[in-house]
């Protein structure tokens, strides 16, 4: 499967692929789509900045409720 060590973080840190998609400015769509063939490094580091500031937030907001 494409992407797997992408998919792999995004279930370990516990957010929605949605999410992420959000945190880098695409539609939950367009992140589907990049999925599916194996992406660049530079994408790549994309999502998986999107993957720390939405578990951040989550982390923040788990510290404040």
């Amino acid at each position: 499967m494409c992407n797997e060590d992408l998919r792999n973080e995004i279930r370990i840190a516990n957010v929605k692929q949605w999410e992420v998609a959000d945190a880098i400015g695409i539609s939950e769509m367009t992140m589907v789509k990049w999925l599916r063939k194996e992406l660049s490094p530079d994408k790549k580091a994309m999502v998986r900045n999107g993957i720390a500031e939405v578990r951040a937030k989550h982390e923040s907001n788990k510290q404040l409720g």
